[in-house]
């Protein structure tokens, strides 16, 4: 009985183990060739055209306008920020590139509001967490990445507003970094 119990044990533990090692010793190239970032933006939700879209963008201003602790409004930020980032992705898969650029342009305002508001809260002697700062900087990493690919994806005449955004994104990074 003892021997039964002993392989089946063996047997449970190599099957989930061994999975577990076998990634752990694979290389990690893969990403880094891409260089893509490994950041998840969030769903879109309703998109610009659709019927409901206006009662979208409602709550969104109310949620802005009631939010009045910094660290969550800096929060909010971020997250209506990536939502619009993947809601450029959406309409510029759909073909619509003036759609998606709009999208593009409430994303990196939105995304620029956001230290300030971490330089006032470290300013009125609050914290953040460093995760926050981490997920940040991601964020904006992933917006860059998305602006190229849109960039990628319009005509010439609309390549001079993205890199207009790409240098928003650069000056978003340089704040982000001074509020460390």
């Amino acid at each position: 009985m003892k021997r039964i119990i002993t392989s089946f044990l063996i047997i449970t533990l190599s099957i989930i183990f061994v999975p577990t090692l076998h990634s752990m010793t694979e290389p990690q190239s893969v990403d880094i060739e891409k260089k893509t970032v490994l950041y998840q933006l969030p769903y879109p939700g309703l998109l610009p055209g659709h019927p409901l879209y206006i009662l979208k963008v409602i709550r969104d201003n109310i949620l802005i306008f009631t939010t009045r602790d910094n660290q969550k409004k800096a929060k909010l930020y971020l997250h209506l920020s990536d939502k619009n980032m993947s809601t450029a992705i959406a309409l510029i898969n759909e073909g619509k590139e003036q759609a998606a650029i709009e999208q593009l342009k409430t994303a990196e305002r939105r995304f620029l509001l956001i230290p300030p508001i971490l330089q006032e809260l470290k300013n009125q002697g609050g914290e953040y967490a460093s995760a926050f700062i981490v997920d940040l900087s991601q964020s904006n990493q992933k917006h860059r990445e998305v602006i190229i690919l849109v960039i990628g994806k319009v005509t010439e005449s609309d390549i001079d507003v993205l890199d207009e955004l790409l240098e928003q994104n650069t000056k978003a990074e340089e704040l982000l970094k001074n509020t460390q």
